[in-house]
């Protein structure tokens, strides 16, 4: 058992790894730039989604989640990572065929789309930990998620 959840953590580790390498070659300021802000929300969702992961990990160490609540938000998490991955490289294609960094109106609507429902998910996430008396985790988490509101809207 403890050599699958390392297997898992492990797979988890190298996407997020993954996504935040992804990320790192854009900017990380914000600006009015459809691209670069696109980047950053996936970038700050990357690094909470690997924080996630970490708490996890640690709360069900510790006792404190049963394996059922782990291995759901730990698949939560996968999905993220896979839809971040494919989305990460979407955006690169995007940056490479608008150099200049805005989108038309169709391909904005569809990185909102897109970002819309990864939030929707690490927001399960969020939720999901709370009923293991995880507010602090939750709230660390949960600090980026307005980067991410910024470009959906």
């Amino acid at each position: 058992m403890r050599q699958n959840q390392r297997s898992l953590q492990a797979r988890y580790l190298a996407i997020i790894v993954l996504l935040v390498a992804v990320t790192a070659g854009f900017k990380s300021c914000p600006s009015s730039n459809d691209l670069d802000s696109a980047a950053k929300a996936s970038n700050e969702l990357a690094h909470d989604v690997l924080l996630a992961n970490r708490f996890v990990a640690d709360f069900y160490a510790a006792g404190k989640i049963p394996l059922a609540a782990k291995d759901r938000i730990a698949d939560k998490l996968g999905v993220i990572g896979d839809k971040g991955d494919k989305f990460n490289n979407i955006i690169i294609e995007l940056d490479k065929k608008y150099p200049q960094g805005t989108l038309p109106p169709q391909d904005v609507q569809f990185v909102r789309d897109n970002l819309s429902e990864l939030q929707r998910l690490y927001t399960e996430i969020l939720a999901d930990l709370l009923p293991f008396k995880a507010q602090k985790a939750v709230s660390e988490l949960g600090k980026d998620l307005t980067t991410i509101q910024k470009v959906v809207k």
